[in-house]
């Protein structure tokens, strides 16, 4: 709209009609065009969980979903300056890790386990999450200024988190903090080629890697081994006989899941096999599948794994778009503007949680910390996106309506000898 008009839509949008999809399209074609806004109603939300397993429980757990969701937008809306969200998350990590040291000090026989330091949190994965959240944004917040007080100030906060990573001996964790460092300079490198030689990059790769197993299935087969043999025995801590029964569940449900978040912890007259004392521990309850992509998969289907991941992959798109377009932290701090140190923090991030995911259940799991890292990322990500098109897209020019004919030819001059 020339006066920068746009449509609200305010749900409702798949209420029985005869042109339901046709509808979607053009809502989701002016959201995505920046002419509209959309909300969901009560028949989107009903649509959503009806199917689930345990209707109740995933429509009590889309609400909170959705109240954190706009606590969230709520909170970016209200910081002006992209830095400040950078701030605000290492403050939350550095706070985390101070409340964790000082209870390790009060309290060490309840926040140390047999299995490594656990906090506050009261599980060690949970804390090397956190630790390893925290090591991110204050690593990548080393650069925000160069004043020495707070490089000093970060480079020892990032010290003591740091260290309590190590105290968790969380080893997935670890060992993605350790490699972040090495790969995300490469990664800046080829964010800065052009597109085509990006792709051009990733099929390569691909195929590489492709080409390497089918050697390793070739050379083993021809020495009369078993090319699955390194692999055998392998179980990642008892995560694979749960992963075989999660696999069992999706075979079930292929195309929708179970719903959103009505597969773990939910009636256990609808589902009791998972509150069985199967794996670990008669006491342990199993909430989780330890593999992301596996409970999305459980819950959302395949249709639900497509859309989800097309979520993160878009997410992953701008984070790449950003590391190029960003602004140095000193131009930052005076205009507002995305700096390149959070670029940097958001793009490490999303791939720590790829990568992550594979053992731990982080992105779109329910009251994950990390799950809510994610969405945080992603929403300043679009709302720099939105930002950046704005200012790059060409002024529109204002146009006059042409008055009417009649108009036009009441305030024509008149020969001479006429009348009105």
């Amino acid at each position: 709209h020339p006066a920068g008009r746009r449509v609200v839509f305010v749900g409702d949008f798949v209420d029985r009609g005869p042109a339901i999809r046709e509808t979607l399209q053009v809502v989701r074609g002016m959201v995505e065009n920046g002419a509209a806004l959309a909300v969901m109603g009560n028949h989107e939300y009903n649509a959503l969980a009806f199917w689930a397993l345990d209707p109740a429980i995933s429509a009590r757990r889309m609400v909170f979903t959705l109240v954190q969701l706009a606590l969230l937008i709520v909170l970016l809306s209200g910081l002006r300056r992209a830095l400040l969200a950078h701030l605000l998350i290492m403050g939350v990590c550095i706070g985390a890790a101070l409340i964790d040291l000082g209870a390790w000090a009060a309290l060490p026989g309840y926040v140390m386990t047999d299995e490594g330091f656990a906090g506050l949190q009261t599980q060690k994965n949970q804390t090397g999450l956190m630790m390893m959240f925290g090591c991110l944004s204050v690593g990548t917040g080393y650069f925000l200024r160069r004043e020495w007080w707070w490089r000093v100030g970060v480079l020892g906060s990032l010290l003591m988190i740091a260290g309590l990573l190590v105290a968790t001996r969380s080893t997935t964790s670890q060992a993605i903090t350790l490699l972040a460092p090495a790969v995300m300079p490469v990664v800046l490198l080829v964010a800065r080629l052009p597109r085509r030689v990006i792709w051009g990059i990733v099929l390569g790769v691909l195929a590489a890697l492709f080409m390497a197993a089918l050697l390793w299935v070739a050379v083993v087969d021809l020495a009369g081994g078993d090319p699955w043999g390194p692999m055998r025995g392998v179980t990642f801590t008892s995560r694979t006989d749960l992963w075989s029964f999660v696999l069992d569940e999706i075979a079930k449900r292929p195309w929708f899941g179970a719903g959103y978040a009505s597969f773990w912890s939910i009636d256990p007259a609808v589902q009791p096999s998972l509150k069985a004392d199967q794996w670990f521990s008669v006491f342990v309850l199993i909430n989780e599948g330890h593999q992301g992509y596996l409970d999305l998969l459980a819950t959302g289907g395949i249709f639900g794994f497509v859309g989800g991941m097309a979520v993160v992959l878009r997410t992953l798109c701008i984070a790449g778009l950003a590391i190029t377009r960003a602004v140095p932290a000193a131009l930052a701090w005076r205009d507002g503007t995305l700096a390149r140190p959070t670029a940097v923090f958001h793009l490490t991030l999303l791939i720590c949680l790829l990568v992550h995911n594979f053992t731990e259940s982080n992105l779109f799991f329910n009251n994950s910390v990390l799950a809510v890292a994610f969405v945080l990322a992603a929403l300043e990500l679009e709302r720099w996106r939105m930002g950046w098109r704005a200012a790059a897209a060409p002024a529109v020019p204002h146009v006059t309506r042409p008055r009417p004919a009649r108009a036009a030819a009441a305030a024509a001059p008149r020969p001479s000898g006429q009348s009105a």
